[in-house]
């Protein structure tokens, strides 16, 4: 809406030149401002390139890293569960009310127009400013109207309360992004941890079966008096554990399902049928560089730094308080005692309103909101300092696992193919009569055991693949639009 206001030409120049001579006072008047006190160096950001980093920008880690499991449950799980979960709908509100807040403070530089209709009746002072006959009667006055005002960012100050809203806009987005990654890592590794116990289930229970028989074959033994009855109570202890640690396993089985449903948003008995196998979850390698591009797509560092950004805006916008502030007001109407006059040109009314606001006396106010506003910045730069050492440890500790985890795998493995090399032997050499099915079953036994062993260096390894992703930065979107709007700076 555009307001034009029609002045005579004497009174337009009148008025002109009292804006004029309005500013020239405001800029005169500009040196003495209240004064800004000295404040200290404060806190430095820590930079990546001080910790001497190598580059990892070839590294490249999908957004939904989850995939590269091959799990179709998992996938669904993990996908189900952003859709779903209160804390990253608690995260998206932040969002939310970070950009509300941005407005706000966007709308502070535009023009604000407001229209109102007052209606007045009251009686006249007979001695005060008007003469009778309106002087002691009982009048209506009627008002309608058009005012508004606009404040111009002379100094700069609005622009930097904006920046630091959006960069806490940003610091939001990229928490809650951090969120998911968090979810999606903790639901990997329950899902990894359930489909282990399931695995040590079975084998528990096939070992249950093989010392069975074999108790079966050793009573036998010891009746024909080939074998002493100590060795059956060494078989009943062994099956007695058994089934003690195929109790706690079920119960473990059970909190893992609870705990994927609760993560999941479910009901706790809703994945009770979940029933996945460490063969199903596809190992594979990691590109596992550590370096300044990584840490740049971990979504908590960024954040930090974000905030960072943000407290050093409103560290400028605490400066520039102690400037100027100017305003100008205007407004456009009617005003008339008598209500059938209220339109009629004779009833108009019309004006501009400038101003100038100068703090000089503040009584130490503007300095203490300085500092406060320093500390603040102090206290992001220390969390973001902080968080990078953090980042960069899990990082190196993460590495350190998986490394570790797939020399012991191997190792595993190398052992299995050593006991299943002894339990052929056996066989053969039971089948041409050297040995007979006791030692068999021994060697079966055996085998499970190494064979559990396996299992739960696999999941280790697996589960330490997880975090390796997760600490470098796993989760970042790749598309270059959101990284435009998570990386920039406010």
């Amino acid at each position: 809406m555009i307001l034009k206001i029609d002045l005579p030409h004497q009174q337009a120049l009148v008025m002109m030149k009292k804006c004029v001579l309005t500013s020239l006072i405001g800029l005169l008047l500009l040196s003495s401002c209240a004064s800004i006190k000295p404040q200290s160096a404060g806190l430095q950001v820590l930079e990546p390139s001080q910790l001497a980093l190598g580059d990892a920008s070839n590294t490249n880690i999908e957004e939904a890293w989850w995939e590269r499991f091959q799990n179709k449950a998992l996938s669904d799980l993990i996908t189900s569960s952003l859709e779903n979960n209160p804390s990253i709908a608690l995260a998206n509100t932040r969002i939310e009310k970070a950009q509300a807040l941005a407005g706000i403070t966007r709308s502070a530089t535009s023009v604000q127009m407001g229209a109102s209709l007052d209606l007045d009746r009251q009686r006249f002072s007979q001695t005060g400013i008007y003469p009778p006959p309106l002087g002691g009667s009982m009048q209506s006055l009627t008002t309608l109207q058009l005012s508004g005002a606009w404040i111009p960012d002379v100094f700069g100050k609005y622009q930097a309360s904006y920046k630091s809203a959006v960069g806490q806009v940003q610091a939001s987005a990229l928490e809650a992004l951090h969120a998911k990654n968090q979810l999606s890592a903790q639901i990997t590794l329950q899902f990894i941890a359930l489909a282990l116990s399931i695995d040590e289930r079975d084998m528990l229970l096939e070992r249950k079966k093989h010392l069975t028989d074999l108790r079966q074959l050793l009573n036998e033994r010891v009746k024909a008096g080939l074998d002493a009855s100590l060795d059956l109570k060494g078989q009943d202890i062994e099956l007695n554990d058994l089934s003690t640690q195929l109790s706690q396993i079920e119960t473990q089985i059970d909190l893992s399902r609870h705990l994927l449903a609760t993560l999941s948003a479910r009901a706790p008995l809703a994945l009770m049928a979940l029933s996945p196998h460490l063969s199903e979850i596809k190992a594979f390698e990691i590109n596992a560089a550590l370096g300044i591009g990584l840490l740049g797509r971990r979504a908590d560092v960024v954040a930090a730094k974000s905030r960072v950004y943000a407290s050093l805006e409103n560290v400028e916008a605490a400066k520039l308080d102690f400037y100027p502030n100017i305003s100008l007001g205007f407004f456009s109407g009617f005003n008339t005692l008598n209500i059938n006059q209220l339109t009629q040109n004779a009833s108009a009314q019309y004006g501009l309103v400038p101003s100038v606001n100068l703090p000089i006396f503040d009584g130490g106010r503007l300095n203490a909101q300085l500092s406060a506003k320093s500390a603040e910045k102090d206290q992001a730069i220390a969390i973001y300092n902080s968080t990078l050492l953090d980042a960069l440890k899990e990082a190196s500790d993460a590495l350190s696992i998986y490394k570790a985890t797939s020399l012991e795998l191997q190792s595993t493995q190398n052992s299995w193919v050593l006991a299943t090399q002894r339990l052929e032997i056996q066989s053969l050499k039971t089948k041409v009569g050297l040995g007979n099915q006791t030692s068999v079953l021994k060697e079966r036994i055996s085998q499970l055991q190494l064979q559990r062993a396996q299992a739960q260096w696999n999941a280790k390894h697996l589960s330490s693949a997880v975090l390796l992703l997760k600490s470098l930065g796993a989760g970042w979107p790749q598309n270059e639009t959101a990284n435009t709007v998570y990386a920039q700076k406010p």
